[in-house]
């Protein structure tokens, strides 16, 4: 087993954990007031949130970019600070995706290890390396 696999399983087995914890931070600041009532009153209720989960999500990415092409923003690896602009909003997105993925059930650590695994083992998506 490669030294990237076996650090990608030690980050995966700690993943269930922090999707545990995201959502009840998003719970805890009520992250998502009325939520359970438009989960409960429609029969694609699940669906919609999940969506919406996903669109923030992909907000936050947003926000990053635009930290990027603000150029207020060092990108120098050794100027990086934790609560520059690109740190809290890359953060962001990791908060936001560890809680879709426990909302939605998703077991992220196996499947990064899956992901990881088809990876090292040459398979790209589309073929793409960057």
């Amino acid at each position: 087993m490669s030294e990237a696999l076996r650090h990608i399983e030690a980050l995966a087995a700690l993943l269930p954990a922090a999707q545990r914890s995201a959502h009840a931070y998003a719970k805890g600041i009520d992250l998502f007031s009325g939520a359970g009532e438009v989960e409960a009153a429609h029969g694609s209720g699940r669906a919609y949130l999940a969506a919406t989960r996903l669109a923030l999500l992909q907000s936050e990415a947003a926000e990053a970019l635009q930290e990027i092409r603000n150029r207020a923003v060092d990108l120098d690896p050794a100027a990086r600070r934790p609560d520059d602009g690109l740190s809290l909003e890359l953060a962001d997105i990791l908060i936001r995706l560890l809680e879709l993925s426990e909302y939605l059930g998703v077991d992220l650590g196996a499947a990064l290890v899956a992901k990881t695994a088809d990876t090292l083992g040459g398979y790209r998506h589309g073929g793409v390396r960057f």
